[in-house]
Formats: structure tokens, sequence, C-alpha cells
């Protein structure tokens, strides 16, 4: 038994499909490492738009986007989840970006006053209409309301 574990081992250790793998995931630590760099460089740079702005680069959004999908795919091939090799032995990935609300003339919501919710006081005795309070009577002219 120990000779046939002896075998399948020596034979791993001699694949060369394994270190092929080997090789790409050296040269995919390489890219990853440029655009994690790359990505730190756009979520600094968007952040400061969007503040001075009110929206985001749209190029760089959709750059970001894109480099993040290429990332993910990194990340699969790395941990081996996947046999496919990124880009640049495949295509780049080329998705729509998302973050609609940061597009155009969006920009930080502030709350509408219709949504603007004030918390009541609670009511105490002390608050109870007293026998010295005027009563007001609704107008007998006024329409009344259904």
């Amino acid at each position: 038994m120990g000779h046939i574990m002896r075998d399948e081992t020596k034979q791993r250790l001699t694949s060369r499909d394994i270190w092929t793998r080997a090789l790409y995931m050296v040269l995919f630590v390489f890219a990853y490492g440029v655009a994690r760099f790359i990505l730190t460089f756009l979520v600094v740079f968007q952040f400061f738009a969007i503040l001075f702005t009110g929206h985001a680069n749209e190029p760089l959004l959709r750059l970001g986007n894109n480099l993040s999908a290429y990332v993910y795919q990194i990340l699969q091939f790395q941990t081996f989840n996947s046999e496919d090799h990124p880009f640049p032995f495949s295509s780049w990935p080329d998705d729509e970006p998302g973050g609609e609300r940061w597009l155009g003339d969006a920009s930080i919501e502030e709350p509408d006053s219709d949504d603007v919710v004030v918390a009541e006081p609670e009511s105490d005795a002390s608050d109870a209409p007293s026998d010295d309070d005027p009563v007001v009577e609704p107008d007998s002219e006024s329409p009344k309301k259904d």
C-alpha cells in the first residue's frame, strides 16, 4: 500500500499540469497586486469625486466594476475554484457598473420634510385640559369634512 502512495505522489510531483498551474498562479499573484493597487486609487478618487462634485466619475465607475470582477476571477483561479484563466488568457470582464445612486445629478439624499417623523411627547396629567382652559368650538359656518 505504501508503495502505491509513493507512486501517486511521485506522479503528482512530476505532473506538468500542476507545475504549469503553479506558474500561472505566480503570474496572477502579481496581477492581483497591481489590480489591488489600482482599486485602492479608484476608491479614494471616487470618494473625493462624490464629496466635491456630488456624483461619481462614470468611466472610473465602470473600470472599478470590471477590475473588481477581474480580481474575483483571479481569486477563484488561485483558490482552485475555477480552471478558467483570467485576463489576458481570457476576455476582460466588461459588465455595466452599478452605483446608479452616484451617477449624474444624484447626490446624497437629504430626507424630505414629508419623510421626517416627529415623535410626540408622552402626555402626563399636567397636559390634561383644566377648567380654566378656554374651549374652542367649531365654526358653524365652516363646511364639515367627511
